[in-house]
């Protein structure tokens, strides 16, 4: 069976919510961060959780952008872990978005957040 299933995917995103909800956070790649978040105009990291919250709950399991099977990570704190991408028109900030993230231990990995590439639809 070709995975990830939409059953998995499902799995992933309400795994992402609760750790964020959790805050059950950390970032795979901090040097990254502040580039990303600055191209977006969002201050402060710490208010980064509360926005990724919102922005999973406007993602659709259609929205899956990652391959099949999802890529594995080789960012050191997450290496060889799934990799879950998504893009979405985000009603929040009005754009297309992509979002990537890894769970590891009930742990909600930052890999990416910026403007997405793919076209809207």
């Amino acid at each position: 069976m070709k995975r990830p299933t939409f059953r998995e995917i499902d799995r992933r995103l309400k795994e992402a919510k609760e750790a964020l909800k959790k805050k059950c956070v950390a970032f795979a790649n901090p040097g990254k961060v502040v580039g990303e978040l600055m191209n977006l105009g969002i201050g402060p990291t710490d208010e980064i959780w509360d926005l990724i919250l919102k922005l999973i709950d406007e993602i659709d399991l259609r929205d899956y952008k990652g391959t099949y099977p999802p890529l594995k990570s080789y960012e050191s704190k997450i290496q060889s872990h799934d990799l879950w991408a998504f893009s979405w028109y985000s009603n929040h900030l009005k754009k297309q978005m992509y979002l990537k993230f890894c769970i590891k231990g009930g742990i909600f990995y930052y890999v990416s957040l910026h403007k997405s590439k793919y076209p809207e639809g």
